[in-house]
């Protein structure tokens, strides 16, 4: 540990050099020893992480693990019952199977243990499954001590997608991964079943450490070195503060230091603490986007302005920091083994955050108490599975004036509710005036544009894409939602050689869009790329091209069997075989395809997306008359959706069925109003057979809502002009021409009726 004295006026901050992450690569062969080993000499780690979270992760069900009430209890929700109950030292509930039927299930394993802990319950083809009853674990003081349901403000019956014993509550494809060590989920496909191992039931040392074989050999000879057969991960210097200084610097370590970079610890943390999907074996080591493909800033998952909303976790947020951007990492804030944080309140802050700076009322504007805490104004908390506050870590400016143009949350109002975005605005205004302060322009104004479909939404993002001071995750984002166009696609063009893997591959989705032929030079260098996850994008959106020369053609190849085993880590899932699926049909493997698909419905037969695909792919093999089918099932097994609908009404027009199509249309448009596309396909089908006025009204509430849609405003110019609604027609033209000024026809009709003085 390196120290500093006081008199020299600097404060030292978590220069800590310890080993800690995946196997070299030169040990591949290195096996898994355990933590008791591990203890054997690194006892105080061991003694940290004893009893931790990670620690809890998963256990065998035991009077020492099972935190909640088994002492004949039961619990009742939307009239379904659970009864929880124990037999000699085993654990059991009583509650619906899969058939909607009483049964007695025998818990096996504990799932978590703070603020809540579910029960899994193990079946005979190898599935584990996590109840959807689970036990708040807070104290009785704070509404804990109590059984409570995941879903509680709605029904969850047994023929439900979301039920306990579904797809969606399976822990060999869902959690199992990030829950214990060395996870093999060991999926056969034959026949649909599961032989799951681990090294560790729970999150142990050699889930973050790597396989500890050689280490230990090493250490036995007496011959440990600096390369020891584990990658060190939390070597990261020291943040060091002069006494008058408002915010620490980062000082590296010492030349010839073993250490490693900010990304790399963050690829052991991120693995898990991240909404992402697996391209290769979590347990290998290197960079992240080798390991995973990062879910960007997209709507329904973050607000517009980037904070988290759904269950997002922790790395795509810290990725928009600037804390991030300064090189801060999880181990400066958080104690690794323990996993509390390196201080109490405001502590932890203050660690390069002068306090005689920030923590006062000056900066603060508060009284002692909640308002005075950092974290509560920079990383406000939001709520995930009914009783677990989880703090947004882009570690931001509260800005309540957003929230009016962005329909964002922000800090203030979250715990000044009685008041409006526009009283908390005016006091921060004031603050700021009183300091000379400014706020900057935020991204998520160009987000929120663009969501809202406004005619400079594109621009924004644009924009924001092309700036090299835009935080990584925030410009791949924008590049990945913005529409295709010729700046656009310049834009595109240029990030497929950006530094940043989000970008490359943002710019690849957008790419993407363009014909293969077109597309192919210039996505196919990345084939060969370093990371692994914009090799495998490039291989999905380059399958099926044709008539390459012999080397390219190898290349191809080769991308494309990586990407099929990026495939294969999630063929037990159902949009794990879509995704087969579409391969086989960029591939031409008609027969491969079909099976995907009805290996999706065996998984899920409730999937909305598979039924779909698969009724579209009878659909281009004019097979109709086996998609129909599939649609009208859909329509029972899944009302709420909108999709089904929609489908079965594009195939009922193929049949020339317009007003049975109608009808289905219709009840899409109903169930989705917000959807453009299916609001145009419905009102282009009510003005066919006659029902102009009801197409006219669908089409400008689109344009209401999206002034940038060319095929609402086109439609509505066409219905108009036939309607003899000139004038109304020539306002939604002009609308369309400043959008599209290189339409020289739209450009010669918007002309001929300016000049008859209809404007």
């Amino acid at each position: 540990m390196m120290s500093m004295s006081l008199r020299q006026c600097f404060c030292l901050l978590s220069c800590i050099l310890f080993s800690a992450g995946s196997l070299s690569k030169e040990d591949s062969a290195a096996s898994f020893v355990g933590a008791e080993t591990c203890a054997g000499c690194h006892a105080q780690q061991y003694s940290l992480w004893k009893g931790s979270h990670h620690d809890w992760a998963m256990q065998p069900a035991n009077e020492q693990s099972v935190l909640g009430d088994f002492n004949q209890v039961s619990f009742e929700h939307y009239g379904e019952r659970s009864e929880f109950y124990r037999q000699g030292d085993s654990y059991y509930i009583k509650t619906q199977n899969a058939e909607g039927k009483m049964q007695a299930f025998k818990v096996a394993y504990t799932f978590g243990f703070y603020p809540l802990q579910q029960y899994l319950i193990p079946f005979p083809d190898g599935r584990m499954q996590a109840l959807s009853v689970a036990w708040d674990s807070r104290p009785k003081e704070e509404g804990g001590q109590r059984w409570f349901h995941l879903y509680p403000d709605e029904a969850i019956p047994f023929d439900d997608v979301l039920h306990w014993t579904g797809p969606y509550f399976t822990w060999n494809t869902r959690c199992a991964e990030c829950h214990s060590t060395q996870l093999k989920r060991n999926y056969q496909a034959s026949d649909n079943t599961y032989k799951s191992t681990w090294s560790e039931v729970n999150v142990a040392c050699e889930a973050c450490h790597g396989a500890g074989s050689q280490h230990v050999q090493q250490a036995n000879a007496g011959q440990l070195s600096s390369d020891s057969g584990l990658t060190p991960i939390n070597a990261v210097g020291a943040w060091l503060r002069d006494s008058e200084a408002a915010t620490a610097t980062h000082r590296a370590p010492p030349a010839g230091t073993q250490v490693e970079s900010a990304s790399e610890q963050l690829a052991v943390c991120g693995s898990c603490h991240s909404r992402r999907a697996l391209v290769d074996d979590l347990d290998k080591p290197g960079n992240f986007h080798n390991q995973h493909q990062l879910q960007l800033l997209a709507p329904g998952l973050y607000s517009a302005d980037g904070q988290i909303q759904d269950e997002v976790y922790v790395l795509g947020s810290f990725l928009q920091s600037k804390m991030h951007k300064e090189g801060v990492v999880c181990s400066n804030c958080h104690e690794p083994h323990r996993l509390k944080l390196r201080a109490e309140g405001n502590g932890v802050c203050a660690q390069c955050h002068n306090p005689q700076v920030f923590d006062t009322a000056k900066h603060h504007h508060h009284p002692e108490g909640a308002g005075s805490q950092c974290a509560n104004c920079h990383m406000p908390e939001h709520t995930y599975m009914v009783v677990d506050p989880r703090r947004d870590h882009s570690i931001r400016i509260p800005r309540p004036d957003l929230s009016e143009r962005t329909g964002s949350p922000n800090a203030c109002n979250l715990c000044h509710q009685d008041q409006s975005n526009e009283w908390s605005s005016a006091a921060l205004n004031a603050w700021l005036k009183v300091s000379g302060k400014k706020l900057e322009k935020h991204y998520g104004e160009a987000f929120a544009s663009f969501r809202a479909g406004d005619v400079d939404g594109d621009l924004g993002l644009i924009q924001l894409a092309m700036n090299p001071d835009t935080a990584p995750i925030v410009g791949a984002s924008a590049l990945a939602q913005v529409s295709l166009s010729q700046e656009s696609l310049h834009l595109a063009r240029l990030k497929v050689n950006d530094p940043s893997p989000l970008l490359r591959r943002s710019a690849i989705l957008l790419l993407e869009q363009l014909p293969l032929e077109q597309r192919q030079e210039v996505i196919f260098p990345l084939l060969s790329d370093p990371i692994k996850m914009v090799r495998t994008e490039s291989a999905r959106v380059l399958a099926g091209a044709m008539g390459l020369e012999v080397e390219r053609q190898r290349i191809l190849d080769q991308a494309i069997a990586e990407y099929r085993s990026v495939l294969l880590l999630h063929q037990d899932t159902a949009s794990g075989q879509l995704n087969i699926a579409g391969l086989e049909l960029a591939l031409q493997d008609m027969t491969a395809a079909e099976k995907a698909y009805h290996r999706a419905l065996l998984l899920d037969s409730r999937h909305v997306g598979a039924r779909l695909n698969l009724a579209d792919f009878y659909r281009s093999q004019q097979q109709d008359h086996k998609g129909e089918p599939l649609l009208r099932e859909s329509l029972e097994l899944t009302p709420e959706h909108a999709g089904p609908p929609h489908a079965l009404g594009l195939l009922l027009v193929r049949q020339k069925k317009y007003e049975e199509a109608l009808q289905y249309l219709s009840k899409a448009y109903a169930l989705a109003p917000e959807n453009s596309r299916y609001a145009y396909i419905y009102a282009v089908a009510a003005n066919t057979v006659g029902n102009a006025t009801t197409a006219l009204e669908v089409l400008e509430r689109v344009v209401q809502r999206e002034p940038a849609n060319q095929e609402a405003l086109m439609a509505l110019v066409d219905i108009l002009n036939r309607q003899g609604q000139q004038r109304q027609a020539l306002k939604y033209a002009e609308s369309l021409l400043r959008l599209t000024p290189e339409n020289t026809q739209l450009k010669q009709w918007v002309d001929y009726l300016r000049s008859r003085g209809l404007q």
